[in-house]
């Protein structure tokens, strides 16, 4: 994924922090406003789950290229209330190879501005 990672144990994590504003205030990634990608298995097989971080634009072109890499989306949703841009989050997760879950999860951080 071109990034560096967090191991903990067997699960290898990566974070890709956004940024907004709310009330005049600048927050990001250490007020969890965070794409996050956890791995865990072996060069065969892992699962892999987390959350995207998206603005409006994001959501449907995300949400696609997921889906059409076979990763399962379990919620859409939002954490907050006038923030700008406005964030929605997507929980997902997926099941298989681990270097095709993660090219199409390279394909999804891509769409991302």
């Amino acid at each position: 994924l071109d990034a560096k990672a967090e191991r903990n144990g067997d699960v290898l994590k990566f974070t890709f922090g956004r940024n907004a504003s709310m009330h005049g205030l600048d927050f990001g990634a250490s007020m969890g406003l965070s794409t996050w990608i956890a791995f865990s298995g072996n060069r065969e097989q892992v699962v892999v789950d987390g959350d995207f971080a998206m603005t409006a634009d994001e959501v449907q072109p995300v949400l696609r290229q997921l889906r059409k890499a076979g990763i399962h989306i379990v919620a859409l949703h939002n954490h907050m209330m006038g923030e700008a841009p406005a964030y929605y989050f997507v929980h997902y997760w997926g099941k298989g190879n681990p270097e095709t879950l993660a090219r199409g999860l390279q394909a999804a951080l891509a769409l991302q501005n």
